[in-house]
């Protein structure tokens, strides 16, 4: 029981620090010039450093509460809308990143040795891929349905069109820098504070 008691503890007080983390970081972020409205973030790190970590319950928890503060410090778009642009990309990145965490178990388990980089390459790589594979497909159904309802004005064929080549641009880059990133910060605070790996 007291066992239980501490690592409920641990957990939540490892989701306020990454969340605390996350809130920092959401001011900060850098325009596209190919996608409007859409821009590159920063909070999505500490998420995938925590999903790395410590898995996949606390890496949500922390998205979950960093959605709730994006809406208070970046208002604007429906609560709806907040939630569902943010929660499927990250969810499809970090369902690359549980793959690559599989592949990389069966080579351990097959005796083959795994080096830093190549689980970094590894993780990065199925990031990008998977996010960069569903999320075109996504978008385009998004400005054919998600969007018009809740941005009251409608789209084109010809202007989603030409915004494909830009939406695989950005979910390509975000998970490059994100899930690259994430992974060092994982793989340095699991060697000093000497926690985890929960994925690696």
């Amino acid at each position: 029981m007291n066992d239980c008691v501490a690592m409920n503890t641990r957990s939540i007080a490892i989701i306020i620090t990454f969340t605390a983390l996350c809130i920092v970081l959401i001011p900060l972020r850098i325009p596209t010039v190919y996608w409007p409205g859409f821009y590159y973030y920063w909070w999505e790190i500490p998420i995938i450093a925590a999903f790395l970590l410590f898995g996949f319950k606390v890496a949500i928890s922390i998205s979950v509460l960093n959605t709730f503060a994006r809406l208070v410090i970046v208002p604007g778009l429906s609560p709806f809308l907040q939630l569902y642009t943010s929660f499927l990309p990250l969810l499809t990145m970090l369902l690359g990143v549980h793959l690559a965490h599989k592949i990389l178990l069966r080579r351990v388990s097959d005796g083959k040795p795994i080096s830093e980089a190549r689980a970094a390459t590894y993780f990065t790589a199925l990031g990008v891929g998977v996010r960069a594979g569903i999320m075109p497909f996504i978008a385009y159904a998004e400005y054919h349905t998600i969007f018009p309802f809740f941005l009251s004005r409608d789209f084109s064929e010809a202007f989603i069109i030409a915004l494909m080549p830009g939406i695989v641009v950005f979910n390509i880059l975000v998970p490059l820098y994100g899930v690259s990133i994430g992974y060092l910060i994982a793989k340095t605070v699991g060697k000093s504070l000497k926690i985890g790996p929960e994925l690696y």
